[in-house]
């Protein structure tokens, strides 16, 4: 499963937070991803009030709410390139104007139908939390079970940050975001998720579950670019 597809799962594995409206600490998650196809990873995300970083594999992802930008570290190129949040919505808009005007698109990816929410009475416990199931489903498509405990907190910050990565997913972009939507309406942190995904014919499902999670003060080099790494051109600005 490409970086994209596991990077949607994880946003979606920990969003269900965004919407907590208590204070919370910065929080370190280290989860375990698991793909339909290929081997296991471990990808840990930062998150601060105002950052987040989605680190694991040969790319990560940084983004800035308060600089208003993201940027995309490419670990085997040893290169970086940095996107404004209005350039990524411009790319968005484009990207929507092309589906909307190819209807063979929509049949590949799917309809980015309403987002169809159900709360379950089965639990289990993990990492010594008491979890609820949710199952999320848009049409036949996309389909993402999470296990929610209200004990834990996420920065109230954490869905902004998580909409700006979004847009980076091109023509897939709007049926995140519309899963995105009703996620950050549950109360509590999605400590599993499993999500059932077709795409263009392909199985991109995956399986995610948080292994540990850190509370406290997060440095700032931690959101740096590695030393040495060569700064390129953005895919999503105008050649």
């Amino acid at each position: 499963m490409s970086r994209v597809w596991m990077n949607a799962a994880l946003i979606l594995a920990v969003a269900a937070g965004a919407a907590a409206t208590a204070a919370a600490d910065d929080l370190t998650i280290v989860s375990l991803v698991t793909p339909a196809k290929g081997q296991p990873s471990t990808s840990t995300h930062y998150i601060t009030a105002d950052r987040m970083r989605m680190a694991g594999g040969d790319s990560d992802t940084i983004v800035d709410l308060e600089a208003g930008k993201i940027t995309n570290i490419d670990h085997k190129k040893k290169s970086y390139y940095e996107t404004t949040f209005e350039e990524l919505q411009q790319f968005l808009a484009e990207m929507n104007e092309v589906l909307e005007s190819n209807p063979m698109m929509e049949t590949m990816l799917g309809k980015a139908k309403d987002v169809q929410v159900q709360k379950t009475a089965e639990t289990r416990d993990i990492l010594g939390h008491t979890c609820t199931k949710y199952v999320l489903s848009m049409g036949e498509k996309f389909k993402e079970t999470l296990w929610v405990t209200p004990e834990v907190k996420m920065p109230v910050t954490y869905y902004d940050a998580s909409k700006m990565a979004y847009a980076m997913m091109g023509p897939m972009a709007a049926r995140f975001e519309k899963m995105l939507e009703e996620v950050k309406k549950i109360d509590g942190f999605s400590l599993a998720t499993d999500v059932d995904m077709k795409v263009m014919g392909m199985d991109a499902s995956s399986r995610t579950e948080v292994t540990e999670i850190r509370t406290g003060s997060i440095p700032d080099d931690t959101f740096a670019v590695p030393a040495g790494y060569k700064l390129t051109k953005s895919p999503m600005q105008e050649k």
